[in-house]
């Protein structure tokens, strides 16, 4: 009995652990990649629905000693190849904000951190004011020559260097800390920081100290958009100041991160704003009477 124990003993150290440790050791070297694929198989799963969407990459508008050019700066500042960040750009299949979001845990998958965390944004936000157009037609009208605006929610600040380069002095605030970042690269790469003022989200604003106040796509992810308007936003502006926004509130497959109107038009109304031009595409600017 005791031989044919100690037989099956050593059988078992020198035959069977061995060749159990041996898979074991080869299934944790490859669990990150089965992990990898697991991962990348569900944000292809999370991107199929919008595989056909094409967004152009911005090209570079030159205004006056200024060139903005998002291609360029993304390309600079995430030393990825020119290539890679214009095919992200335009198909958004790498890295995607719909993936990201459902891909963070529902415990944590609160407003305030996903947006101050994300890394797909940085991509899904510089296709935003490729030109100087929603500029030209909805800002330029309402503020004085030496006038200061307040874009709120700038993503990779497209338009913030645009009012910049036409002498418009500009403060940003971007939750993303990631975004904000990349705002103070290209404010610094293209010397435009006495126009430009990147302002922490923490930081409070001045009160009536802006002639306009633009939030395009942004006021739709505020969970609590009725007390930043109240609180921050609407103080902000000058008496004869204007709110610039385009606020899609649809919650959706496509915008899973969306809120739903809480009511924006009775309350700017309240407040004693109307709407001084409609654009059509969303896009209101809302004033008090003159």
């Amino acid at each position: 009995m005791s031989d044919a124990y100690e037989r099956a003993r050593r059988a078992f150290d020198f035959v069977i652990l061995p060749r159990a440790r041996r898979s074991v050791d080869t299934l944790v070297a490859r669990t990150p990649r089965i992990a990898e694929r697991i991962y990348r198989a569900a944000d292809l799963a999370a991107h199929l629905p919008f595989r056909g969407e094409v967004n152009d990459p911005p090209q570079a508008v030159r205004i006056g000693n200024v060139t903005v050019d998002v291609v360029g700066d993304l390309t600079e500042y995430t030393e990825l190849p020119r290539a890679l960040v214009e095919d992200e750009l335009r198909t958004r299949s790498g890295i995607n904000f719909r993936g990201e979001w459902l891909a963070t845990p529902e415990h944590l998958r609160r407003d305030h951190w996903f947006y101050l965390s994300s890394k797909a944004y940085l991509f899904a936000n510089a296709t935003h004011f490729p030109d100087t157009s929603f500029m030209d037609r909805f800002v330029m009208p309402y503020i004085a020559p030496d006038g200061r605006v307040l874009d709120f929610g700038s993503g990779t600040g497209n338009l913030a260097l645009i009012a910049a380069a036409r002498g418009v002095n500009v403060w940003v605030t971007e939750l993303n800390a990631l975004q904000r970042d990349f705002i103070r690269f290209r404010v610094a790469r293209h010397g435009l920081d006495d126009a430009v003022s990147v302002v922490d989200p923490w930081r409070a604003l001045p009160e009536h100290a802006f002639d306009a106040v633009v939030a395009v796509d942004v006021l739709e992810h505020l969970p609590n958009c009725e007390a930043v308007l109240e609180r921050d936003l609407l103080p902000a502006l000058a008496p004869t100041g204007a709110l610039i926004e385009n606020s899609p509130f649809v919650v959706s497959t496509a915008n899973p991160m969306h809120h739903e109107d809480f009511g924006l038009e009775a309350f700017m109304e309240a407040a004693g704003f109307s709407v001084a031009t409609n654009g059509g595409d969303g896009t209101r600017v809302w004033r008090r009477p003159l």
